[in-house]
């Protein structure tokens, strides 16, 4: 009885969410990667499109979809970006890197993530911008080898495995 609650509940949420797009010139897509045992790889990638489904009264998502465009990489140093493009990320093969919303339970998102035609569920967290509550995070961790991003042998060795990613996303107004 409590499950068919639930879900009465989850399907009245969702008829009364407002379909947003992303705006794209104030969402942002970034990563951090351990490399050299002590430093950090940071970037960003600048192409950012997406749509989701929210209800405001819940603070609940019925549904995202995101694409990030792997030629808009950037990590300030133009050399490593073309060979995170063609060669790691293969994106004359793979163009987008893509997320879609799997479920929502209070600040827990999972998502489909999509990465060189690899689909793997993650675990996000999600935050509310606490001055403006069209404002929001998602914040999670992947295991770059899971997608088969890998580097030769010997970058395998002095760049880390595990890839924090924060998706920042407002609606377009």
């Amino acid at each position: 009885m409590k499950s068919f609650i639930l879900a009465t509940l989850l399907g009245l949420t969702s008829l009364f969410a407002t379909v947003y797009q992303v705006d794209t010139e104030k969402s942002l897509v970034t990563f951090k990667i351990h490399h050299a045992v002590v430093a950090k790889v940071e970037g960003k990638f600048n192409d950012f499109l997406g749509t989701y489904e929210y209800n405001d009264e819940f603070k609940y998502f019925s549904s995202f979809k995101g694409k990030a465009k792997i030629d808009s990489i950037d990590t300030d140093e133009p050399h490593r970006d073309k060979h995170l493009k063609e060669k790691l990320f293969e994106s004359s093969l793979y163009p987008t890197m893509n997320l879609e919303l799997i479920s929502q339970d209070g600040s827990d998102f999972k998502a489909n993530l999509t990465i060189k035609g690899i689909t793997k569920a993650v675990d996000f967290q999600i935050g509310i911008s606490p001055s403006n509550e069209k404002q929001f995070l998602l914040v999670g961790k992947i295991e770059r080898k899971d997608f088969n991003l890998i580097f030769s042998d010997m970058a395998g060795m002095t760049v880390g495995n595990t890839v924090t990613i924060n998706i920042m996303f407002t609606p377009k107004s």
